[in-house]
């Protein structure tokens, strides 16, 4: 029976943390271990995590400073369990399905190589706040999921609740939060494409929670993901770059994914590397029409 150790970061999560945990502690077919860092919360969240740990000998809980969910994560990346045979991230509203790490084990196991870095997602179904189903987060996609560092260069398919990942990807992610990372589990799928291997399973495993209080949200309307969108890439303009940029000052590039991360870092001042981005396969999003906007952007210098 494989070990899996769930990192959970939680933040004013008092409504509906112990719906999470509770599905975390009743998966089936595995060993759960527990850490979970609370990022300074100013609710009775801290109270209820003691009582857990006080509890559940498998829960490990402390207590932290307000640093942001994405420094939280790479504090518990440093802290993690080397024994642990797999980690899962977890965020602090989701409810899980109780097959859902030993789905994601199963998947892993059948991986030839236990040498390079692995990684697991899946998708999820979105409910409201009562847990009422209201559909997928990515009901606007008709296109199979295709893992690839290509992809991971500017856009994320590894939501933080779906992600299971081997020994290999926690010691490369064991690191000082970079300067410039967007989000923790899009690095982790950075890392992974780029040096090992990605499965992305098309069924849902958990429910995602919409609500307001949401760190990130998901839209269910065309129209509402295009206004996210564009209010994301005003809000965060240059966030991909930044991105890549630490990722290639961090990690050396195999020679024939450099020119992917060229394309991103040079397309600014470089006509080529623009016509590459909008002719070339060096980039791309899983959308179709996703993936014609970020094709424009890059040929108007926009990205």
């Amino acid at each position: 029976m494989n070990t899996v150790q769930v990192l959970v970061s939680t933040y004013n999560g008092e409504e509906y943390i112990c719906n999470q945990l509770n599905s975390i502690l009743e998966q089936k077919d595995v060993s759960v271990k527990i850490l979970v860092r609370d990022d300074g919360s100013t609710d009775s969240t801290p109270q209820i995590l003691r009582e857990y740990a006080n509890t559940y000998e498998n829960i490990t809980y402390i207590r932290g400073k307000n640093c942001g969910v994405v420094a939280s994560f790479f504090r518990l990346f440093e802290l993690a369990d080397p024994e642990a045979d797999y980690y899962a991230l977890a965020d602090q509203d989701d409810v899980w399905d109780l097959d859902k790490l030993s789905i994601a084990c199963s998947k892993l196991d059948q991986l030839d190589s236990k040498d390079e870095p692995s990684l697991y997602c899946c998708e999820a179904v979105l409910t409201d706040s009562e847990m009422n189903p209201i559909g997928t987060i990515d009901n606007d996609s008709k296109s199979k999921i295709t893992p690839d560092f290509k992809n991971a260069l500017i856009e994320n398919i590894a939501r933080g609740g779906s992600c299971v990942f081997n020994p290999t990807l926690m010691r490369s992610v064991q690191i000082a939060m970079p300067n410039g990372v967007y989000m923790h589990d899009w690095w982790l799928y950075l890392v992974a494409s780029c040096f090992g291997t990605v499965i992305h399973d098309p069924e849902a495993h958990y429910k995602y929670r919409q609500h307001e209080g949401n760190v990130l949200g998901a839209s269910t309307s065309f129209f509402n993901k295009f206004r996210r969108r564009l209010r994301q890439s005003k809000d965060n303009k240059g966030h991909i770059e930044k991105q890549i940029l630490a990722f290639n000052r961090i990690y050396t590039v195999p020679d024939d994914k450099i020119t992917s991360v060229n394309v991103i870092l040079k397309h600014k001042t470089s006509t080529k590397y623009r016509l590459k981005g909008f002719f070339g396969k060096y980039v791309f999003r899983q959308n179709k029409l996703d993936n014609f906007i970020f094709k424009l952007l890059f040929l108007t210098n926009h990205l």
